[in-house]
């Protein structure tokens, strides 16, 4: 696989490949990049989700829920019964959206440590039947922003079989990229190597 002209719309996940030197009788480790595109992630199919996504693309923003909550004052309570018990790290991550709209390349990245965290406590009543997916459209948010500024940052194992898995789905019927399945293929070897 070619790499893209634009790697904003990509997350970039190193992987090891061992090779075998025959002649020199040496295993060398190179670094391969595996591109796995990002797939925006719709509203859900209500009025409700439909407006918080609008609101949010409009204003080329994170869907903060903080704000969800003074914008569209109906949803305080879904949020507030599916989100009370991690409210104060929304809290948190609402501070370091904040924070990076106004400059700070260090709070999308803490931004996105805060999204990847909550993203495993989805999906909820909130999510499921008002807002929509917001976490993983923030998810590629940040990435994309972070590849925009040009800062370094790896993803959890679990985040990065989720954003294959993704991208599986949305080229399901294409033809095969038979470089990004060897890749993907190797990535999970090393994941399932790895040390705990």
């Amino acid at each position: 696989m070619d790499q893209p002209d634009k790697k904003t719309n990509y997350y970039v996940e190193p992987v090891e490949i061992e090779i075998y030197l025959k002649k020199a009788g040496k295993v060398r480790t190179i670094i391969k990049d595996l591109y796995i595109e990002l797939i925006d992630v719709q509203p859900a199919d209500n009025e409700t989700s439909k407006k918080v996504f609008q609101y949010f693309n409009d204003n080329d923003e994170p869907i903060d829920l903080m704000e969800v909550m003074n914008f569209f004052p109906e949803l305080m309570n879904p949020i507030f019964e599916s989100y009370y018990q991690n409210i104060n790290l929304y809290e948190k991550l609402s501070m370091h959206f904040k924070e990076g709209l106004n400059g700070s390349a260090n709070s999308w990245r803490m931004a996105l440590y805060f999204t990847e965290l909550l993203l495993k406590y989805e999906p909820t009543v909130a999510s499921a039947q008002y807002i929509g997916d917001f976490q993983t459209r923030n998810l590629n948010y940040l990435i994309r922003k972070l590849n925009e500024l040009d800062q370094l940052f790896l993803l959890e194992d679990a985040t990065v079989a989720y954003l294959i898995k993704r991208r599986n789905k949305a080229y399901q019927g294409k033809k095969q990229d038979r470089e990004f399945e060897k890749l993907v293929e190797l990535w999970r070897y090393n994941v399932k190597e790895r040390p705990v």
